[in-house]
């Protein structure tokens, strides 16, 4: 496939990537199943007009030289997050709409360059599926890789070893708040499995939380406390709160609450006592 050349802009950080990455420790087994890191000096070329349909939403308008270079060769950005003195720009190839207006995310690649150089890219082993979406900063230094699925979830951290981008399994915990609460990683565990996790990590359900319709009433009913709002279409979402100190962990589930476990969570949200704290 004919390729799209970057600026060459000499020997530098791009020869101890490619001497790293090209080197037998490619050739080892990833470790993170479906997921490669493989020397950059060229973009792929895009497909061509790329049909966003419905989810357009999840392109964003780039911020970087790297960013506006990628988009300019055709492809669809879709995040992009500083990665130590390097940066780090998710896109894709393709959107699917599905129901309930959710999106899939197809071909996904992640370019980190060092400037406008690529020194690597991140890809799927199956070039045309749903394994690589967003990118999320989730500490200094460290970027968490989401699929494209219609519910995405974690799949793997990127970070630096030496100055050289690579791929390894989520962090079991992140810390927010300044380093003050840290939580489980509990994407797509049931409910039973995520509450048992949180308590153990410091989180107890949200007294103060009540159910605001009959679903979050039945799910508080079967112990499942600090549930607030259920949704009876779609993903069947529920949000329940859990507190640590002053900050609120926001669970967000899907599924049937009647599930002898509960439902799924499909991902979280923290809010700090002071609104400016990132995770650390």
């Amino acid at each position: 496939m004919r390729k799209n050349p970057l600026p060459h802009l000499g020997p530098t950080r791009l020869v101890a990537v490619l001497a790293a990455l090209g080197g037998a420790a490619a050739a080892a087994e990833p470790p993170v199943s479906g997921i490669t890191v493989v020397p950059g000096t060229a973009l792929p070329e895009a497909s061509g007009r790329i049909d966003r349909g419905f989810c357009g939403h999840h392109e964003v308008a780039p911020q970087t030289s790297a960013g506006r270079m990628v988009a300019a060769a055709g492809w669809p950005v879709i995040s992009e997050e500083p990665l130590g003195p390097l940066v780090a720009i998710s896109f894709v190839a393709g959107f699917r709409s599905v129901t309930s207006g959710a999106c899939v995310l197809t071909g996904g690649r992640i370019g980190v360059f060092d400037g406008v150089e690529l020194l690597a890219l991140v890809e799927a082993t199956q070039p045309d599926s749903s394994g690589i979406g967003q990118l999320r900063r989730v500490g200094l230094g460290r970027l968490r890789l989401w699929n494209g699925e219609m519910l995405p979830q974690p799949v793997a951290d990127i970070t630096l070893d030496d100055g050289i981008p690579v791929i390894v399994a989520p962090a079991r915990t992140d810390a927010f708040c300044d380093g003050t609460v840290t939580m489980p990683l509990i994407h797509g565990l049931n409910l039973s499995d995520a509450r048992a996790l949180l308590a153990a990590h410091g989180w107890e359900p949200d007294s103060r939380a009540q159910p605001s319709d009959p679903l979050a009433a039945r799910l508080a009913a079967r112990g499942f406390s600090g549930a607030e709002h259920c949704s009876g279409t779609g993903f069947g979402f529920c949000s329940l709160s859990f507190v640590q100190d002053k900050a609120v962990a926001s669970v967000l589930t899907f599924g049937d609450v009647w599930r002898p476990a509960g439902p799924e969570v499909a991902g979280y949200d923290v809010t700090c006592a002071n609104p400016f704290s990132q995770p650390r």
